[in-house]
């Protein structure tokens, strides 16, 4: 491969790999030329020959940056920590200027990278396949191991918020970038309001209070998360009581983070992250769910107060950075659209590898496996956290259901289904309710391959439970079309949603359940428990009639959304109100 194909490439590859929450399957004409020219071997798990000698150059980068730290407590070097002593995988175009704070000097609304939720404007689309309905806080975390992060705020006016740290230190648990193994939770329920608060996300609890401060301490450490974590990282609830979990500012890339042929290169080691996560803000408050930005410090073990403040602007300009809805020539989808289900994520980079697989058959579920855990370190016989469901920057608390979709011209697109009870929050009540589910969300992404600046995964519209009419049996009829599309009869008087889906012909289907078991969870919830690694196509042991078919008649039943296809006219000839049992199943 000459260098500039191989240059571009390695681009993509790292720009595909930022996704954040789930990514859907990519153009099959995308997909096949990346396969023809930049098909990576599949790397051996592990990459290293001695995990001692990983594991001590990570205490190095650890022990120099504690000295460091320690010699500016003293007054001996200045604050901003030297280049030298920064993981090589870190991009200085996009953070930089590390630089070593007093606790109280640090300034919360400088310290964040946000997007916030929105309306989606078809002028202004925000990429990397985000939720419009979540509100994503996210900052870059770099301290010692035996330090503590300590994060004190407000529990949000919002529906679901929870806290994830990236994993404590294991070589066999590769964080790259956004490849790899998932991040340590905490979430909203768990949370121990300080004395004399409320944590209104507990059942029954006052939503309202005003007296609702947390502080939660996060210890950075070397060892497996699993056992670091015994309750609050094991599937399916990742649950446990008390405000302290183990997670990592150090990670090790695995074999992508020094190879620059197959991934993005830099270096064998990064920096941590810590996600926060406001989904549905109340709509009285704004979309920081009306509480200030939470308050950041670390310490280190002797007591000390400090952060290490990151300008991460750069950065942020690129995440939200916007562009218009891109106007593509209608077409149908493809016949087997009408048979497919839904298929469950195990992790973006195997989403991705999977969609060109399954699209093109230029690669085989072999390969995919063989790619994911020399590149991820997981898959289905990889030992924990390998082996979880959730992986690199997905929310822990949600299984990803996603398919593809196009529509022809004068076609509309209808999901029918039952939708799983969730809690009333969203007009400011005063309690919190158990429901089947917490959240319920589906969005359509475009599904075009990168542009030159990397910018991908454009949000194109999305709709959630509270926006959903539905019936006495809490069913629903959603119509997707363009506007000129629209039928006469799809309004809410009629028992019908309807989605406006842009002028964006082939898009993404990516389905959000979220759960909190056991106060928000049911029977049907598509968890690790009821449904594991036999729904994603890649599986040794992949089991189509779980969810893969266009149907009920899988493990999810009533609740698995079916997908119809028809015209227009023929929509406007159903009788009204319009019932789920009444529209057909696939018109071509």
């Amino acid at each position: 491969m000459k260098a500039p194909a191989k240059k571009r490439l390695v681009k993509i590859a790292k720009i595909v790999a930022i996704a954040a929450v789930a990514l859907p399957l990519l153009l099959v004409g995308c997909a096949k030329i990346a396969v023809e020219v930049f098909k990576p071997k599949p790397p051996p798990f592990p990459n290293f020959k001695d995990r001692q000698v990983v594991i001590a150059d990570a205490q190095k980068i650890s022990d120099q940056l504690e000295v460091y730290i320690k010699d500016w407590f003293d007054g001996k070097v200045p604050a901003q920590i030297p280049a030298r002593l920064i993981p090589g995988s870190v991009d200085f175009k996009e953070l930089n200027h590390f630089t070593l704070r007093h606790a109280d000097e640090v300034a919360p609304d400088r310290i964040w990278s946000v997007r916030t939720a929105e309306e989606v404007d078809l002028q202004a689309l925000h990429g990397y396949f985000p939720d419009p309905h979540a509100t994503y806080l996210i900052l870059p975390v770099f301290a010692p191991f035996g330090s503590k992060v300590i994060v004190e705020g407000e529990f949000p006016h919002c529906r679901f918020f929870d806290l994830q740290i990236t994993p404590s230190f294991l070589p066999e648990a590769y964080h790259c970038g956004y490849i790899g193994v998932g991040e340590v939770p905490i979430v909203d329920a768990d949370i121990d309001p300080l004395p004399g608060g409320v944590n209104p996300f507990r059942v029954g609890a006052d939503r309202n209070a005003t007296n609702r401060s947390y502080r939660v301490t996060f210890d950075l450490a070397i060892g497996n998360p699993v056992d670091l974590n015994p309750q609050a990282f094991k599937p399916p609830g990742y649950r446990a009581p008390g405000n302290r979990r183990v997670g990592g500012a150090i990670l090790y890339q695995g074999p992508w983070g020094k190879d620059v042929s197959g991934g993005p290169g830099h270096g064998k080691y990064d920096i941590g992250n810590i996600w926060i996560r406001y989904y549905a803000p109340d709509k009285k408050q704004s979309p920081l769910a009306g509480v200030p930005k939470p308050k950041v410090h670390y310490e280190l073990p002797d007591g000390r107060a400090y952060f290490i403040e990151i300008d991460a602007a750069n950065w942020i300009s690129r995440m939200n950075r916007t562009v218009p809805a891109k106007t593509t020539r209608p077409h149908d989808p493809r016949s087997s659209n009408a048979t497919d289900g839904w298929g469950k994520m195990f992790g973006i980079f195997r989403s991705i590898v999977s969609g060109i697989a399954s699209e093109t058959k230029l690669v085989d579920k072999k390969y995919v496996r063989r790619l994911d855990k020399g590149v991820a370190a997981r898959g289905e016989d990889m030992p924990a956290p390998g082996n979880y469901e959730p992986s690199a920057t997905c929310c822990t608390y949600i299984n990803y259901l996603n398919r593809g979709m196009s529509l022809g011209r004068g076609k509309i697109a209808v999901l029918t289904g039952t939708l799983p009870t969730t809690p009333h929050t969203r007009e400011g009540e005063p309690l919190m309710q158990a429901a089947q589910a917490r959240y319920w969300s589906l969005t359509g992404y475009d599904q075009s391959w990168p542009d030159k600046d990397g910018y991908c995964g454009a949000a194109v519209h999305s709709v959630m439970d509270d926006e959903i009419v539905t019936d006495a049996q809490h069913r629903y009829v959603i119509v997707f079309s363009r506007e000129e599309d629209r039928p006469k009869n799809a309004t809410a008087a009629n028992g019908v949603t309807w989605v406006n889906w842009g002028p964006t012909t082939a898009q993404g289907w990516t389905l959000r359940w979220m759960s909190v078991a056991p106060e928000w969870a049911f029977e049907k919830t598509p968890d690790e428990a009821n449904l594991d690694w036999k729904t994603d196509w890649a599986s040794t042991n992949y089991d189509r009639s779980l969810i893969g078919n266009n149907s009920t008649s899988g493990f999810l039943g009533e609740y698995q959304p079916v997908v119809h296809y028809l015209s227009r006219e023929q929509f406007e000839q159903l009788p009204s109100p319009v019932s789920p049992t009444a529209v057909p199943e696939w018109i071509k």
